[in-house]
Protein backbone atom coordinates (compact mmCIF):
# COMPACT_ATOMS: atom_id res chain seq x y z
CA UNK A 1 0.00 0.00 0.00
CA UNK A 2 2.68 2.39 0.88
CA UNK A 3 4.54 1.46 -2.59
CA UNK A 4 0.78 2.32 -4.11
CA UNK A 5 1.42 6.04 -2.11
CA UNK A 6 4.82 6.76 -2.96
CA UNK A 7 4.14 5.82 -6.48
CA UNK A 8 1.05 7.89 -6.74
CA UNK A 9 3.02 10.86 -5.12
CA UNK A 10 5.96 10.39 -7.07
CA UNK A 11 3.47 10.37 -10.37
CA UNK A 12 1.89 13.74 -8.72
CA UNK A 13 5.15 15.36 -8.28
CA UNK A 14 6.63 14.73 -11.77
CA UNK A 15 3.27 16.25 -13.14
CA UNK A 16 3.86 19.70 -11.07
CA UNK A 17 7.47 19.75 -12.48
CA UNK A 18 6.53 18.89 -15.81
CA UNK A 19 3.50 21.87 -15.71
CA UNK A 20 6.52 24.15 -13.68
CA UNK A 21 8.63 23.46 -16.69
CA UNK A 22 6.01 24.61 -19.23
CA UNK A 23 5.46 27.35 -17.36
CA UNK A 24 8.75 28.59 -16.89
CA UNK A 25 9.67 28.24 -20.81
CA UNK A 26 6.00 30.53 -21.55
CA UNK A 27 7.59 32.83 -18.91
CA UNK A 28 11.04 33.23 -20.71
CA UNK A 29 9.55 33.19 -24.18
CA UNK A 30 7.48 36.41 -22.84
CA UNK A 31 10.20 37.45 -21.50
CA UNK A 32 11.90 37.37 -24.39
CA UNK A 33 9.39 38.91 -26.68
CA UNK A 34 8.77 41.93 -24.32
CA UNK A 35 12.55 42.43 -24.05
CA UNK A 36 13.23 42.68 -28.04
CA UNK A 37 9.68 44.72 -28.03
CA UNK A 38 11.41 47.28 -26.18
CA UNK A 39 14.88 47.63 -27.73
CA UNK A 40 13.40 47.60 -30.87
CA UNK A 41 11.38 50.70 -29.54
CA UNK A 42 14.71 51.80 -28.00
CA UNK A 43 16.51 51.81 -30.78
CA UNK A 44 13.95 53.36 -33.33
CA UNK A 45 13.95 56.42 -30.40
CA UNK A 46 17.58 56.42 -30.30
CA UNK A 47 18.37 56.87 -34.18
CA UNK A 48 15.19 58.43 -35.22
CA UNK A 49 15.70 60.93 -32.45
CA UNK A 50 19.38 61.86 -34.15
CA UNK A 51 17.79 61.48 -37.69
CA UNK A 52 15.16 64.66 -36.41
CA UNK A 53 17.61 66.73 -35.04
CA UNK A 54 20.12 66.33 -37.80
CA UNK A 55 17.59 67.33 -40.00
CA UNK A 56 16.48 70.13 -37.88
CA UNK A 57 20.20 71.43 -38.09
CA UNK A 58 20.55 70.36 -41.85
CA UNK A 59 21.00 73.50 -43.83
CA UNK A 60 23.28 74.91 -41.32
CA UNK A 61 25.59 71.90 -41.62
CA UNK A 62 25.35 71.93 -45.54
CA UNK A 63 26.65 75.70 -44.98
CA UNK A 64 29.85 74.91 -43.17
CA UNK A 65 31.01 72.02 -45.52
CA UNK A 66 34.40 73.17 -45.95
CA UNK A 67 34.71 72.88 -42.25
CA UNK A 68 33.00 69.62 -41.83
CA UNK A 69 33.89 66.34 -42.40
CA UNK A 70 33.07 62.97 -40.21
CA UNK A 71 35.26 63.62 -37.25
CA UNK A 72 33.60 67.17 -36.58
CA UNK A 73 30.41 66.20 -37.58
CA UNK A 74 30.23 63.96 -34.68
CA UNK A 75 31.54 66.70 -32.95
CA UNK A 76 29.08 68.99 -33.62
CA UNK A 77 26.09 66.41 -32.74
CA UNK A 78 27.44 65.72 -29.73
CA UNK A 79 27.75 69.15 -28.34
CA UNK A 80 24.29 70.03 -29.33
CA UNK A 81 22.83 66.46 -27.16
CA UNK A 82 21.64 65.10 -30.44
CA UNK A 83 23.19 62.08 -30.01
CA UNK A 84 21.86 60.22 -26.61
CA UNK A 85 24.44 59.43 -24.21
CA UNK A 86 24.09 55.68 -23.92
CA UNK A 87 25.17 55.16 -27.64
CA UNK A 88 28.10 57.41 -26.95
CA UNK A 89 31.58 55.11 -26.32
CA UNK A 90 34.41 57.05 -25.32
CA UNK A 91 37.58 57.50 -27.75
CA UNK A 92 36.22 56.91 -31.08
CA UNK A 93 33.26 58.51 -33.25
CA UNK A 94 31.95 55.06 -33.49
CA UNK A 95 28.09 55.20 -31.91
CA UNK A 96 26.36 51.90 -30.89
CA UNK A 97 22.41 51.48 -30.45
CA UNK A 98 20.88 49.57 -27.61
CA UNK A 99 21.69 45.96 -30.18
CA UNK A 100 24.87 47.51 -30.16
CA UNK A 101 25.36 47.44 -33.68
CA UNK A 102 27.99 50.12 -34.43
CA UNK A 103 26.94 53.41 -35.90
CA UNK A 104 29.08 55.75 -38.06
CA UNK A 105 28.18 59.41 -38.97
CA UNK A 106 29.48 60.68 -42.04
CA UNK A 107 29.48 63.42 -44.58
CA UNK A 108 30.38 63.73 -48.20
CA UNK A 109 30.95 67.21 -49.93
CA UNK A 110 32.72 65.96 -53.10
CA UNK A 111 32.34 66.85 -56.99
CA UNK A 112 29.37 64.04 -57.25
CA UNK A 113 27.31 65.94 -54.23
CA UNK A 114 26.82 66.71 -50.93
CA UNK A 115 24.83 64.88 -48.10
CA UNK A 116 25.08 63.76 -44.55
CA UNK A 117 23.85 59.89 -43.38
CA UNK A 118 24.20 57.36 -40.86
CA UNK A 119 25.74 53.79 -41.38
CA UNK A 120 24.65 51.43 -39.27
CA UNK A 121 26.28 47.34 -39.40
CA UNK A 122 22.89 45.33 -39.54
CA UNK A 123 22.97 42.19 -37.33
CA UNK A 124 21.57 38.80 -37.67
CA UNK A 125 18.96 39.68 -36.38
CA UNK A 126 15.74 40.77 -39.31
CA UNK A 127 13.16 43.09 -36.49
CA UNK A 128 16.13 44.74 -36.34
CA UNK A 129 16.88 45.31 -40.04
CA UNK A 130 13.14 46.07 -40.52
CA UNK A 131 12.79 48.44 -37.87
CA UNK A 132 15.51 50.27 -39.16
CA UNK A 133 13.25 50.48 -42.45
CA UNK A 134 10.48 51.34 -41.42
CA UNK A 135 11.96 54.51 -39.18
CA UNK A 136 13.16 55.54 -42.13
CA UNK A 137 9.94 55.59 -44.53
CA UNK A 138 8.23 57.41 -41.84
CA UNK A 139 10.66 59.94 -42.49
CA UNK A 140 10.63 59.52 -46.24
CA UNK A 141 10.02 63.41 -47.37
CA UNK A 142 13.39 64.27 -45.52
CA UNK A 143 15.73 61.39 -46.82
CA UNK A 144 17.68 61.09 -50.17
CA UNK A 145 17.94 57.10 -49.95
CA UNK A 146 18.84 54.19 -48.22
CA UNK A 147 21.48 51.97 -49.14
CA UNK A 148 22.18 48.52 -48.54
CA UNK A 149 25.94 47.82 -48.66
CA UNK A 150 27.19 44.25 -48.60
CA UNK A 151 30.39 44.87 -51.18
CA UNK A 152 32.27 47.90 -51.50
CA UNK A 153 30.93 47.44 -55.82
CA UNK A 154 27.71 48.65 -54.02
CA UNK A 155 28.73 52.00 -53.73
CA UNK A 156 29.30 53.09 -56.54
CA UNK A 157 26.69 50.55 -57.99
CA UNK A 158 24.32 51.48 -60.80
CA UNK A 159 21.80 49.24 -60.78
CA UNK A 160 19.91 50.80 -57.38
CA UNK A 161 18.58 46.85 -56.30
CA UNK A 162 20.27 47.91 -53.25
CA UNK A 163 18.33 51.26 -52.68
CA UNK A 164 15.03 53.00 -52.04
CA UNK A 165 14.68 56.77 -52.65
CA UNK A 166 13.34 59.66 -50.79
CA UNK A 167 10.15 61.43 -51.88
CA UNK A 168 12.27 64.08 -54.13
CA UNK A 169 14.82 61.84 -55.61
CA UNK A 170 12.58 58.04 -56.36
CA UNK A 171 10.87 57.15 -59.70
CA UNK A 172 10.20 53.46 -58.46
CA UNK A 173 11.81 52.49 -55.71
CA UNK A 174 10.20 54.77 -53.12
CA UNK A 175 10.69 54.52 -49.74
CA UNK A 176 6.96 55.99 -48.66
CA UNK A 177 5.62 52.89 -50.76
CA UNK A 178 8.17 49.98 -49.93
CA UNK A 179 5.85 47.11 -48.46
CA UNK A 180 6.79 44.47 -45.96
CA UNK A 181 7.41 41.60 -48.80
CA UNK A 182 10.27 44.05 -50.38
CA UNK A 183 11.38 45.37 -46.52
CA UNK A 184 11.94 41.63 -46.17
CA UNK A 185 13.52 40.71 -49.17
CA UNK A 186 16.03 43.77 -48.73
CA UNK A 187 16.61 42.67 -45.09
CA UNK A 188 17.19 38.93 -46.01
CA UNK A 189 19.63 39.58 -49.36
CA UNK A 190 21.15 41.79 -46.79
CA UNK A 191 21.41 39.67 -44.13
CA UNK A 192 23.15 36.68 -46.46
CA UNK A 193 26.33 38.22 -45.55
CA UNK A 194 28.36 38.66 -42.30
CA UNK A 195 29.37 42.24 -42.98
CA UNK A 196 25.96 44.00 -44.12
CA UNK A 197 25.58 47.97 -43.73
CA UNK A 198 22.51 50.22 -44.04
CA UNK A 199 23.10 53.52 -44.43
CA UNK A 200 20.47 56.37 -44.22
CA UNK A 201 21.56 59.98 -45.89
CA UNK A 202 19.76 62.74 -46.55
CA UNK A 203 20.16 66.72 -47.42
CA UNK A 204 21.81 65.50 -50.92
CA UNK A 205 22.30 68.15 -53.37
CA UNK A 206 24.08 67.82 -56.64
CA UNK A 207 27.17 69.59 -57.24
CA UNK A 208 27.33 71.38 -60.83
CA UNK A 209 29.95 70.66 -62.91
Amino acid sequence: MKCNELGRSMVEMLGVLAIIGVLSVGAIAGYSKAMMKYKLNKQTEQIGSILDNALIHAEEFSRSKKDLDSGAFFTVLKSLNIIPQEMIRPNTTTIRDVFNNAIRIGVNFESSGNYLGLSIDVGDNPQVCLNLLQMAKLRSAFLWQIVFTKITDDDTSTQFSNRVFGDDYCTTNCLKNLSIAKSTELCETCQKTKNCTLSILWNYSATAN
